[in-house]
């Protein structure tokens, strides 16, 4: 029996911002973009007869499009790309985790049967931890040990990760499966750039794969890698300490094409492959000056040379292989057997190739990831909308989950049928609306201990009948009471969901305002009390759900969307996704985290993302 790695499931994602040719080339009429010899072009015999083939084309059309080969491209900001657009806009970071996410569906696998994990960038978001790291804490449980590998690689980034994952597979036994990610933001190197090359040629995506051994009497997956380093490109191409590019074109095609050329006939000569035995060379794709010629140094015919990747998300750095794949695979264009060459050039002159045998299709069995099994939710303020689906998803997840209603409605009555079908759930319905209230709460307790506590008073719509100072300091003490008596019931993680009033100006009052921030502060001081006993504390403050605040004065709404730049009012199942994870993950993606002591101040990150994925 053979040892195979195979590539088990494909993700991607790209910037929410479409760049299109015919957007470059108004951005060159109107002098932002420079470099562009348009009556040169229209005076070209080859131009003209192009012309003749598709009607209407502009000069742009055929050099940007038919001679480099890019026809559009995502950015994480609107076009062009400025520093400032780009402190509001999605990273690399956040491209990262969508692929992720995907690949780990497309799988089947949990993100606890990740053995390694391993990501490649030259455009991180951050420079320490790094960006794997990073990336993992997304997805597992705090107790998760699994290995986390960060190469600051680019064109070659991918292609050496694969590499990096079979020598883990080799020398651990143990070893399962392994996620491999690149992701780029490369509109970050253009901001002082304003030639046209450079904004035609480069994108913002991330791709990610999970590589898995398995045994099979076939031989098939990754059967041969190489990776080596040209020292002849180290000035030629990169981006310099202030995050500009450089590129001297002419000297970075000469060497990618003698190399790949060269790794090319490497791997096919190792595994006796002929050109002819190959059904696809998916490589990194470059634009058409360095891979068409490397095509016609191997004798390959072009309908063999995958571009799809190029011509759809531009030069994505070392994501455009992952991508490649993930497009083919997504396609139904995989077979089994298929023999696929997949080599790569590029930045400090790294270069390599693998080559892969497409495996015999096998149906995925999978159970149900439930991350939260044999884990005690207690939900406080239960009887909201977002209670409802809180709870309705917990009990698919393996929790057993206890909550509290306060008042007679249609979502305690929603919780009450749940009750009735549900063994691992159960209600308790207690008024708390004044203080003495609290006492024979807990009385109805009983000694029942929980390993997480949700508060969700900020979803209650009587919230917003409170009109005078004395009924807020009603609620706040409450509250407080129940925070700190709650305390020596739970376990691991305390979370309270705050209200977006707590994001405006400082100088605005609002009664809400003086609710939540009297709690927060008794938060942070209990925060330090809590982490002594091993509990760690999580203060939610999500953007503007309009599910949530549909009773909440307009003016002080349109002020909570403002102070978080927010266009559209959020989608709630995004907030019971972010709160649940939460409860078993150290980040959500979505949210950023501040830390005020043990506290973690975490506050949702809103992005206003136009584009058309075409």
């Amino acid at each position: 029996m053979n040892d195979n790695f195979v590539f088990s499931g494909f993700g991607t994602s790209c910037g929410g911002y479409l760049v299109t040719n015919q957007m470059l080339y108004e951005a060159v009429k109107e002098g932002v973009l420079s470099g562009f010899n348009e009556p040169l072009i229209l005076e070209s015999k080859n131009f003209q007869a192009f012309s003749e083939k598709n009607p209407g084309s502009t000069p742009f059309d055929y050099f940007v499009g038919h001679k480099m080969g890019f026809e559009k491209r995502y950015h994480v900001s609107p076009w062009p790309p400025t520093k400032e657009r780009q402190a509001k806009s999605k990273t690399s970071l956040d491209l990262l985790l969508e692929a992720i996410r995907e690949a780990l569906e497309d799988s089947g696998r949990s993100p606890e049967e990740i053995d390694s994990w391993i990501v490649s960038t030259v455009s991180p978001h951050e420079q320490a931890p790094g960006i794997a790291a990073r990336a993992k804490a997304y997805f597992v449980k705090p107790e998760n040990r699994a290995t986390t590998m960060t190469l600051t690689s680019g064109c070659a980034g991918f292609n050496k990760g694969v590499r990096r994952a079979i020598d883990h597979f080799k020398s651990n036994s143990e070893v399962r499966n392994i996620l491999i990610a690149h992701t780029e933001t490369m509109s970050h190197f253009l901001t002082q750039k304003n030639d046209f090359i450079s904004h035609a040629t480069f994108g913002d995506a991330a791709a990610a794969v999970v590589l898995t051994r398995e045994k099979s009497s076939r031989k098939e997956g990754v059967l041969h890698y190489v990776n080596y380093h040209d020292v002849l490109m180290i000035d030629s191409v990169g981006v310099d300490k202030d995050w500009n590019l450089y590129m001297d074109g002419a000297w970075v095609k000469n060497r990618a094409v003698e190399v790949l050329t060269a790794v090319s006939r490497e791997v096919l000569d190792y595994l006796g492959w002929k050109i002819d035995d190959l059904d696809l060379v998916v490589p990194h794709q470059t634009g058409n000056a360095i891979l068409h010629p490397v095509a016609e140094n191997l004798n390959l015919p072009l309908e063999k040379l995958y571009q799809g990747a190029q011509r759809a998300y531009g030069n994505i750095s070392g994501g455009t292989i992952p991508v490649a794949l993930t497009m083919l695979k997504k396609s139904n264009k995989f077979k089994p057997g298929m023999k696929i060459l997949c080599p790569t050039a590029g930045v400090g002159g790294e270069y390599g190739a693998f080559a892969y045998v497409v495996p015999e299709w096998k149906e995925k069995v999978t159970s149900p990831y439930k991350p939260l099994t044999n884990k005690s939710i207690l939900i406080l303020h239960a009887d909201s909308l977002l209670g409802v689906q809180i709870v309705e998803k917990l009990l698919t997840l393996g929790a057993s989950v206890l909550a509290h209603a306060n008042r007679e409605n249609e979502w305690a009555m929603r919780l009450y049928w749940i009750q009735q079908n549900y063994p691992q759930f159960k209600l308790y319905e207690h008024k708390l609306e004044e203080i003495n209230q609290v006492d024979s709460f807990f009385n109805t307790l009983g000694d029942q201990q929980f390993d997480i506590q949700l508060n969700l008073f900020s979803a209650l719509d009587p919230l917003y009948e409170i009109s005078t100072l004395e009924q807020a300091m009603t609620y706040s003490i409450i509250n407080q009471q129940l925070s700190r008596r709650l305390l020596h019931r739970t376990k691991s993680l305390v979370i309270i969901l705050g209200h977006p009033v707590e994001n405006i100006a400082e100088n605005h009052t609002s009664v809400l305002k003086d609710i939540f921030n009297g709690w927060h502060g008794l938060m942070g001081s209990m925060s330090g009390e809590a982490i002594s006993k091993g509990i760690r504390t999580i203060w939610y403050l999500p953007s503007v759900y309009e599910k949530l605040v549909m009773y909440m004065d307009s003016s002080l709404k349109n002020s909570c969307r403002d102070s978080f730049n927010q266009h559209y009012s959020g989608i709630l199942e995004d907030l019971v996704d972010r709160l649940i994870r939460s409860m078993y993950c150290v980040k959500v993606p979505g949210t950023m985290d501040n830390y005020k002591g043990p506290l973690v101040e975490r506050t949702e990150k809103v992005f206003a993302t136009i584009c058309n994925k075409s």
